[in-house]
């Protein structure tokens, strides 16, 4: 999963950016644009590419292990496989998705602009993502996570439409679980990504 990770990134900015001017294979191209706005847009359309991708590949597994073992395997599933689906650190860029009510410990906000981000798209309902430039050239990228539809509701809905056999694992294998109680359209979360060009 790593590696697809990897080729995912690089494809995604040699497509956006051109070229690379290092000829490096394992660093990104330089970029063709003279702004940091100019740049910061640039990597937030290659951010919602890569986190789009990996969205549809979480929720496509998730609902084929529901109609093979269940709700319940569905969890199990989710649970075996979340570090490789949700994670990836490489030297330019790192991706996770954080959660202020988080199943998984690890997904926890990790701090005040973690926190603001979360904020403004619970506030605001905006789908659109974001990106802050935090430091000199190192930009820090969002996008939110809503609940679509209600089949997420099994795992993640009020009390009475959660699903028997996930709840059992819910509660086995997430013993301080927060990320329930959710409604249709309520923020889950969101895909981070701090990103060092």
């Amino acid at each position: 999963m790593q590696k697809w990770w990897s080729a995912m990134v690089l494809s995604l900015l040699i497509g956006c950016q051109g070229n690379s001017t290092s000829g490096k294979e394992d660093s990104p191209p330089q970029s063709n644009f003279s702004t940091p706005e100019m740049q910061a847009e640039l990597w937030r359309r290659a951010a919602d590419s890569l986190t789009l991708a990996r969205q549809q590949v979480i929720l496509q597994s998730l609902l084929k292990a529901a109609d093979r073992e269940g709700w319940g395997g569905a969890v199990r599933y989710c649970h075996a496989a979340a570090e490789t689906l949700t994670f990836y650190r490489g030297e330019k860029i790192s991706f996770q998705r954080v959660a202020l009510r988080n199943r998984n410990p690890r997904n926890a906000l990790a701090d005040s602009l973690d926190r603001a981000a979360y904020d403004r798209f619970l506030q605001t309902g905006s789908k659109e993502s974001m990106i802050l430039m935090t430091g000199s050239s190192t930009y820090r990228y969002y996008r939110p996570i809503y609940i679509p539809m209600e089949q997420c509701l099994k795992c993640h809905g009020k009390k009475e439409q959660l699903d028997a056999q996930a709840l059992t694992e819910i509660r086995k294998r997430y013993p301080k679980d927060q990320a329930i109680d959710f409604s249709i359209g309520d923020l889950r979360g969101m895909w981070k990504a701090e990103i060092h060009p």
